[in-house]
């Protein structure tokens, strides 16, 4: 079982102490394009995706990108996403590498866990899977065309593809840093909504 690391603690410190630091925190791009069921989707993605660093029970380290995504048009699902946890933190920069995803019964796993430890899909929180109007894809892809740690950013897509011969492709460019739309990092932080005056 893996834990995270607050990695993100220095930054939320350094935005409760000087506004213009919250302000370069980028918003996190990309989206799901491709076929559910018998309409064709264009899913943007989270605001709180995030990539962050992960260690194991037995100290081996890791990192974990978040990748959730806004299900428009699916009632259903009340998200749509992904965590993949990659061994160690290795760098990606000046060309991509991707990684190779099989079926294994209800779940998909890395051909090589040496690239990809942990590959956790979901429909909500706490909600492990797949939607099942498309049901577990028959494989998937892992592409990563940037992966820096000092920088802190992720970037490339993963795609899924199905039975019936339907591709899914879902893009991120993320940060190692949490976007909020008003910049208040501490919004609700330590708040117990105890106001009696």
């Amino acid at each position: 079982m893996f834990r995270p690391l607050f990695r993100t603690a220095l930054p939320l410190l350094a935005c409760a102490l000087s506004s213009t630091a919250c302000d370069s925190v980028p918003k996190p791009e990309g989206e799901c394009r491709g076929p559910y069921g018998a309409q064709s989707i264009a899913w943007p993605i989270e605001n709180n995706s995030v990539m962050s660093a992960y260690v194991h029970n037995d100290g081996t380290q890791g990192t974990q990108l978040h990748l959730a995504y806004t299900p428009n048009g699916a009632p259903e699902l009340p998200l749509f996403g992904v965590n993949i946890v990659i061994p160690g933190a290795p760098t990606v920069a000046g060309g991509a590498w991707t990684a190779k995803l099989l079926r294994q019964g209800e779940v998909l796993v890395a051909e090589d866990t040496s690239r990809v430890l942990e590959w956790g899909a979901f429909t909500g929180p706490g909600q492990e899977g797949y939607p099942s109007v498309t049901g577990v894809p028959v494989e998937g892809t892992l592409t990563l065309e940037r992966l820096l740690h000092g920088d802190g950013q992720a970037q490339g897509r993963f795609v899924y593809r199905y039975e019936d011969g339907g591709e899914l492709t879902c893009t991120f460019n993320i940060t190692d840093r949490l976007y909020t739309e008003d910049g208040d990092w501490l919004d609700g932080v330590g708040d117990d909504d105890d106001d009696d005056d």
